[in-house]
């Protein structure tokens, strides 16, 4: 643990002394620095005589009470409460009195700190421990499985799935998907979804049949290139997930029925694809430099 308010404390080791009390009212004007004093059984006034005695050096308990303006009694219960806290001693055949090293008060402090957010710990657990909860309740919902079949069905379900995402919309898919997709109305719903602040990424492979959707696609969504893709994934929101196998991709129609997709309503399956996504979106090349290069062989 490194707690600022420790360090905060530690300046007493550079404090001059015209500015010994004045430091002393800086560090009291936090309300966290008093909490922590007050959890270590230190008072201003106590913290105020170890600051002086560090800035000063030895001193008798006659200068003490007149530099605090203190009756000697009290200063003197002030010095034992600190005595006893292992931040000052008395020098053996003198009256004087001697701080210990600023380390001693950062240990006092931070076992404060430690047992204050202990103890606060302890008490969140049991505040969550005592909520009543429905029996049989489970923290997520149990995923939900939906079979889609046939490339319209498809089609329709996505732009309904497109409809109800407002977050985050990831895609990967094959080359010919990516034309499929677009030829069958698919471009206007991913351009409405970046045009009003859906965060949308997509992966996929250019080539030369697809290079003008690619292009156009590319300045309007953040879009990777990669090759041999065989499976298209969509995540929606962080939460749904449509995945199919690649099947007769090579037919650009929209009327094949034997297409079958798996749509999952299941916020951990997301999160766990969104990894992969990511992965793989960092391997993947910027689609710009694809483009580019297909666009100069065209020449």
């Amino acid at each position: 643990m490194n707690p600022t308010l420790c360090i905060n404390i530690l300046i007493v080791k550079k404090i001059s002394t015209q500015r010994a009390f004045t430091a002393v009212d800086e560090l009291f004007s936090n309300k966290e620095i008093l909490r922590i004093l007050k959890d270590s059984s230190l008072t201003p006034t106590q913290l105020q005589i170890y600051i002086y005695l560090l800035s000063h050096g030895p001193k008798p308990i006659s200068e003490l009470t007149s530099e605090l303006k203190k009756d000697r009694a009290a200063v003197y219960k002030h010095l034992e409460k600190l005595m006893q806290l292992g931040l000052v001693e008395k020098e053996l055949g003198r009256n004087f009195y001697m701080a210990r090293p600023p380390e001693e008060l950062e240990k006092i402090l931070i076992k404060a700190l430690e047992e204050h957010y202990t103890s606060g710990i302890e008490r969140i657990k049991n505040l969550i421990a005592s909520i009543p909860v429905e029996e049989g309740r489970k923290a997520y919902p149990p995923p939900q499985y939906r079979l889609i079949f046939g490339r319209s069905r498809l089609y329709n379900e996505l732009k309904k799935l497109f409809e109800e995402t407002f977050h985050e919309y990831r895609l990967i898919m094959s080359g010919n998907g990516l034309l499929r997709s677009i030829r069958h109305g698919l471009l206007e719903d991913y351009i409405q979804m970046a045009k009003r602040g859906v965060k949308m990424m997509i992966i996929s492979e250019v080539n030369q049949s697809n290079i003008k959707e690619a292009e156009f696609l590319y300045s309007y969504i953040p879009f990777k290139h990669m090759d041999g893709i065989q499976i298209r994934l969509n995540i929606f929101d962080r939460y749904k997930v449509l995945i199919g196998a690649i099947q007769h991709d090579e037919d650009m129609s929209i009327s094949r029925s034997d297409d079958s997709y798996i749509l999952i309503d299941d916020p951990k399956l997301a999160s766990g694809l969104i990894v992969l996504f990511e992965s793989l979106w960092k391997s993947a090349e910027d689609a710009a430099s694809i483009i580019k290069r297909l666009a100069a062989g065209n020449r």
